[in-house]
C-alpha cells in the first residue's frame, strides 16, 4: 500500500525498507574485532555488528576491485560476465541490484567508487553523487608483457603497468595531512549525508537504495594523524603467518611476489609494522564515516526502517606469508566483512555458513520485494535471508583469480571447512580451514583426503572450463588493447562520469524565492522522541 503525504507527494510503502549498502575497499575481515582482531578501533562497526548479523565466513568472488564489484552488482561470477581484470567492461545489458530495485519502485543512487568501465556509468543508479576514482576507459587493460612479468618480475628499467600496486605504497606508510584516498572519501561521505537530508526534505517518497563506497583502506598505507595517533607502533600486531622465504613459497606466490616487484626491496619488520599501522588507521577513518552516515539516517528519522549492510570488495594480505595487497586466493585476500542490520528482522548473531558477494543481489532483492521471483537471469548466488534463522555451515562458495600475478586462471571452492584452489598451470592446493586456518598444511597430495579432493575437483570442473577461459581472457584483452589504441586517435570522447554541479540544488536562495518560505523549506527537524 502506498500512502500520501499532506503535500501531495507519495510516501514510502510500509513494506519496503530503505537499504544502505556501505563498502570499503581492500578491507580484510581479519582486521576487524568481530572477526577476532584485538588492535583496530572501530566503535561504529562494533555497534553495527552487536545489533546485527555477522557472516563469519564471507568471501569476495575475485580478489581485485572491478571484477569483485561487478560480481556484487550482478550476482554473477566474474568469468560469466567477462569481468577479467580492472579494465573489463560491465555490459549495460546485465541487470544489477539497482535495476531490480528501481523496477520495484526504489530510488537508487551511488556515492563513491564502483569501478564501472565503459560508457554506462550508472548501471541502474538513478543518480551518481560523485565521480569515479579510477579510469572509466580501457587504459588499465593488461599489456602484452603481462604474463612474462608475472613469472619473472619487471626489469629494472620497466615501469609498473597502470593500475598495479607497487612496493612504494608499502614503504610510504606514514601519517599525512591529505591523500587521494582522504580527498575522495571525504567527498563521498559529505555527498551521501547531504543527499539523505535532501531526499528527506524534497524527495518523492520512494524507498531508498543507496550505495556508499569508500576507497580506504586501499594502499598506500597512509592516514591523517587523527586516526594514525589512535595506535602506537608497539601495539600493532605481527602477521599471523610470518613471511615465508621466496624459494619456499608455492609457485603462484612466487609469481605474485615478482608481479609486485617485492623481490627488489627488503621489507623490514619496522616497515611491516608501519604499513599495518597505516592500514588500521584508515580502517578507523572508514569507521568514523560509517558513524556519520548512521547519524544522518537517525537525523532523518530513517533508522527504524533502514537496512544497513557493510562489506568490502576484497581483502589485503597485509604482509601475511610475506605477501601484500590482493590477487591471491589465500584467506586474508578473499575473506571480507559482511554485516547486516535489519531492524525488526535480524537479531545479534554470528553465522558460520560460507557466503560471498554474489549472494548480495538475491538477498537485497528479497529484502526489498519479499522474494527473488523478479530475477530474470541465472544468479550464481543465493539469498541469505533464510540464514537469519537457520545456519548452513556446509554451504559452498566460489572465487576466481584471472588477472595479474598469474599465468593462468585460478579458482577456489570452499565447501564447509574444506577449501580447494585449482589451476591448470599451478599445483592444486587443499586446506582444512577448521584445523589449519593459516593454510600451512596442504592436503592435496595426501591419500586420506582423496575422496574430498575428488569431490571438490568434480564440482570445480563442472563450474569452469579453465582452458577455454584462458583463451577468452587473452582474446578479450587483445580486443580491448586495440580499441584503446583506436579510441585514443583523433578526437576523443570521455566515458568519465561527473555529477551535476551543486549550483543546480534547490537548497539555496534563488531569484523569486520568498522569505521565510525558502528558509523553512530547508528545515529538517529531529524525529519526535
Amino acid at each position: 500500500m502506498i500512502n500520501s503525504t499532506t503535500d501531495g507527494r507519495s510516501s514510502q510503502p510500509d513494506d519496503q525498507p530503505n537499504i544502505v549498502l556501505v563498502m570499503a575497499d581492500q578491507m580484510t575481515a581479519f582486521a576487524l574485532s568481530m572477526y577476532g582482531n584485538t588492535v583496530t578501533q572501530t566503535p561504529n562497526l562494533d555497534q553495527l555488528a552487536s545489533s546485527g548479523t555477522v557472516f563469519q565466513n564471507a568471501y569476495c568472488n575475485y580478489p581485485l576491485c572491478a571484477p569483485a564489484r561487478f560480481s556484487l552488482m550482478s550476482g554473477r561470477l566474474p568469468s560469466r560476465i567477462g569481468a577479467y581484470d580492472n579494465a573489463a567492461e560491465l555490459p549495460a545489458s546485465i541487470p544489477t541490484i539497482a535495476h531490480y530495485l528501481r523496477d520495484a519502485g526504489y530510488y537508487t543512487c551511488l556515492a563513491g567508487k564502483m569501478h564501472f568501465v565503459g560508457p554506462d556509468q550508472h548501471h541502474g543508479m538513478e543518480d551518481r553523487l560523485t565521480t569515479e576514482i579510477y579510469p572509466a576507459d580501457f587504459s588499465w587493460t593488461p599489456p602484452e608483457t603481462y604474463a612474462a612479468m608475472s613469472t619473472s618480475g619487471l626489469a629494472d628499467d620497466e615501469e609498473v603497468p597502470l593500475g598495479v600496486s607497487s612496493v612504494e605504497t608499502i614503504t610510504d606508510a606514514a601519517p599525512v595531512s591529505r591523500s587521494l584516498q582522504m580527498d575522495y572519501d571525504d567527498e563521498v561521505i559529505h555527498r551521501a549525508c547531504q543527499h539523505l537530508y535532501d531526499r528527506k526534505r524534497y524527495g518523492d517518497g520512494r524507498p531508498l537504495f543507496m550505495t556508499v563506497s569508500f576507497t580506504q583502506p586501499h594502499d598506500p598505507y597512509v592516514s591523517r594523524r587523527e586516526f594514525w595517533d589512535l595506535y602506537e607502533d608497539e601495539d600493532i600486531d605481527d602477521p599471523r603467518v610470518p613471511p615465508i622465504p621466496l624459494k619456499q613459497m608455492d609457485p603462484h606466490s612466487q609469481s605474485l611476489f615478482h608481479h609486485y616487484s617485492l623481490h627488489k626491496f627488503d621489507v623490514t619488520q619496522d616497515i611491516y609494522r608501519r604499513a599495518r599501522h597505516g592500514y588500521y588507521a584508515m580502517i578507523s577513518d572508514v569507521d568514523n564515516k560509517l558513524g556519520l552516515l548512521r547519524t544522518a539516517l537517525a537525523d532523518c528519522g530513517m533508522t527504524d526502517n533502514t537496512i544497513v549492510i557493510f562489506t568490502s570488495d576484497h581483502g589485503d594480505m597485509l604482509g601475511e606469508r610475506g605477501l601484500w595487497f590482493k590477487k591471491t586466493l589465500y584467506e586474508p585476500a578473499i575473506r571480507i566483512p559482511m554485516i547486516m542490520s535489519w531492524p525488526g528482522r535480524t537479531t545479534p548473531a554470528k553465522i558460520q555458513a560460507p557466503c560471498s558477494l554474489v549472494d548480495l543481489l538475491p538477498t537485497i532483492v528479497e529484502m526489498a520485494t519479499g522474494s527473488t521471483d523478479s530475477l530474470l537471469t541465472e544468479a550464481d548466488g543465493e539469498s541469505l535471508v533464510d540464514l537469519f534463522s537457520t545456519d548452513m555451515p556446509e554451504r559452498a562458495v566460489k572465487s576466481e583469480h584471472i588477472d595479474g600475478g598469474t599465468i593462468a586462471p585460478r579458482v577456489m571452492l570452499r565447501k564447509g571447512t574444506m577449501k580447494m584452489v585449482y589451476s591448470e598451470e599451478y599445483p592444486m592446493q587443499l586446506f582444512n580451514l577448521e584445523d589449519d586456518p593459516g593454510e600451512l598444511n596442504d592436503l592435496a597430495a595426501t591419500s586420506e583426503w582423496k575422496q574430498t579432493r575428488d569431490s571438490l575437483l568434480q564440482e570445480i570442473e563442472a563450474t569452469w572450463d579453465l582452458g577455454r577461459l584462458k583463451q577468452q581472457v587473452i582474446e578479450n584483452q587483445r580486443v580491448r588493447q586495440m580499441l584503446l589504441r583506436s579510441l585514443n586517435k583523433g578526437r576523443t570522447q570521455s566515458w568519465e562520469h561527473y555529477p551535476n554541479p551543486a549550483e543546480t540544488s534547490t537548497r539555496w536562495v534563488r531569484a523569486g524565492d520568498r522569505f521565510p518560505e525558502v528558509e523553512q523549506r530547508g528545515y529538517l527537524r529531529y524525529p519526535a522522541e
